[in-house]
């Protein structure tokens, strides 16, 4: 994402898609208003259940939503399936929350409709997804992932490998919680962008 020459906005990056952006709850947490954005915004329904009622963050959200300056659309079924299958690749789906997953699926949705996603989020598992699934991502407070991860889960007790649909039990031979630990990283190519908060 690149600012516009005259400071007044982002520009897309692809001159025949339009830009928009996919915004996870960290987005709001962090300060950004979508009524304050010269670009089309989306999100999830299950975004606005993270947020916390009579907050800044979900009063952004919900007076986004009524004025027109945020949609919000829930991911088709297809889409949710793609991200899940990803997510188990790469070992991140015992981490991200149903709303992460959504807003990823979203953003595949929005880009088989023909438009340019860039996904708003500061988790770095959803940026981790992000990176696999080719969809462009853009961070508010850090300065979001230098690397792409594979995980696995493992039993530090007695170091058995563990598959993604093991995440959050104990290992089966001794108990111990399982714990991940990275596989594989790949570096993935900065994007410095200029903050979209107001």
């Amino acid at each position: 994402m690149r600012a516009s020459d005259s400071g007044t906005g982002l520009t897309p990056s692809h001159t025949h898609r339009v830009k928009v952006l996919v915004l996870d709850t960290s987005a709001l947490v962090m300060g950004l208003n979508p009524s304050a954005l010269d670009i089309p915004t989306y999100s999830v329904p299950s975004v606005m259940n993270e947020l916390i009622p009579n907050t800044l963050p979900y009063t952004r959200f919900s007076t986004s939503q009524e004025s027109g300056h945020l949609t919000v659309k829930k991911p088709t079924s297809l889409s949710m399936k793609a991200v899940e299958g990803v997510s188990s690749k790469v070992g991140d789906v015992g981490v991200l929350s149903r709303a992460d997953l959504e807003v990823l699926a979203l953003a595949l949705d929005l880009r088989q409709s023909g438009l340019s996603p860039t996904i708003v989020s500061d988790d770095y598992a959803v940026q981790n997804v992000s990176e696999s699934l080719g969809v462009e991502h853009a961070s508010l407070a850090t300065f979001g992932i230098a690397k792409k991860f594979d995980w696995i889960y493992y039993c530090p007790a007695c170091f058995r490998r563990y598959g993604v649909e093991d995440a959050g039990r104990a290992c089966r031979v001794c108990g111990t919680r399982l714990k991940r630990k990275v596989v594989r990283n790949e570096k993935v190519a900065r994007k410095i962008s200029r903050r979209l908060r107001d």
